[in-house]
């Protein structure tokens, strides 16, 4: 809370009070502090509130509707719209989030136990998924037959797959909702909700088993070091391998 505007002010004429006071000395109206506090945490939250529900609204048309065309077209479509979502709040935050992109921060060890470890993952959870008999690759982001009416369909899913996730959605939950969370609540709640927030997002309900975890471990990676390098090589890692798991089998 200790980002959060101290200054205070009566919620009924809006006359400054200080913190100690019981009545407002212009109206004489007792003092609801709760009322202010709840106020400020609220306009606190608004730009990632905003972010979310318009990422989600997008998302879930693309997935549950029929309003955006079918197959590649349609996926390139929705990944240049989210991609400019991020780009605006990533320019609005962009004094906050320059910090988190300094290469001095890397520590060739932990990236590449980063990198190991995500490519590990990615093979269980191909294996969990495989035994639940229910495949991501199933899900339009995974489908390989989306990108054969591209010349290069295992290249473009790269870039799309893991290259595209890897940088905005980094920066999107643990970038500026991290940093917007952190402003109201303790770094631990703000690793936990990014990671849930994260899930979610994705609208597949298994795969919360996975993403979930995931989310964890690159907020916590963020949080630890301060800086967005571990989450972009893990989640490029896994989602190249997964990637490439997919067009192995097709294949």
């Amino acid at each position: 809370m200790s980002e959060i505007s101290k200054e205070l002010s009566c919620q009924y004429c809006n006359e400054k009070i200080a913190a100690s006071d019981v009545f407002c000395g212009q109206c004489g109206q007792p003092i609801d502090e709760k009322s202010e506090v709840k106020e400020d945490v609220f306009n606190a939250l608004q730009p990632a509130l905003l972010y979310y529900f318009i990422t989600f609204l997008l998302l879930a048309t693309y997935k549950l509707t029929s309003f955006f065309p079918e197959g590649f077209d349609g996926f390139i479509l929705v990944s240049v719209i989210d991609v400019l979502i991020v780009l605006v709040f990533w320019h609005h935050n962009f004094d906050e989030l320059r910090e988190l992109w300094s290469l001095k921060k890397i520590k060739i060890g932990l990236i590449t136990v980063t990198i190991l470890f995500a490519v590990l993952a990615a093979l269980v959870v191909s294996l969990i998924a495989a035994f639940l008999n229910r495949s991501i690759y199933e899900e339009v982001y995974y489908e390989t037959t989306l990108y054969e009416e591209s010349p290069f369909p295992f290249l473009v899913a790269t870039l799309l797959v893991a290259v595209q996730p890897a940088i905005f959605e980094e920066v999107a939950f643990r970038g500026f909702l991290f940093n917007y969370l952190k402003k109201v609540t303790t770094p631990t709640s703000a690793i936990y909700v990014t990671a849930f927030l994260f899930g979610v997002i994705h609208l597949q309900f298994i795969s919360l088993l996975w993403l979930i975890p995931m989310g964890l471990i690159f907020a916590y990676s963020r949080n630890r070091y301060n800086t967005l390098w571990y989450g972009v090589f893990g989640h490029f890692a896994y989602n190249f391998t997964i990637t490439a798991i997919n067009f192995w089998n097709v294949g």
